[in-house]
């Protein structure tokens, strides 16, 4: 799906939350633009849905993408500052 497809379905998920006074919107605008901005990173990341994690330490990183790795090989994963 397009970005602007992208962009259109989460405004109208938005506004559908607003009026049930559903979720934070800050807090899913700001998710929403980290999962683009990992999107962006690679091309062939275009038509994928994403997953952020976040780590208390580097081992613990490297360890679970090794694992996700070595049980979905060709799977691609970014880390970010």
């Amino acid at each position: 799906m397009p970005l602007r497809e992208r962009c259109k379905e989460f405004y109208q998920k938005s506004r559908q939350d607003a009026m049930l006074r559903q979720n934070d919107p800050v807090e899913e605008l700001v998710c929403f633009v980290i999962s683009e901005i990992g999107r962006a990173a690679d091309s062939r990341l275009d038509d994928t849905l994403p997953l952020c994690l976040y780590f208390s330490n580097a081992q613990d990183r490297a360890e679970l993408v090794a694992a996700v790795q070595a049980a979905k090989p060709g799977m691609i994963s970014r880390k970010w500052p």
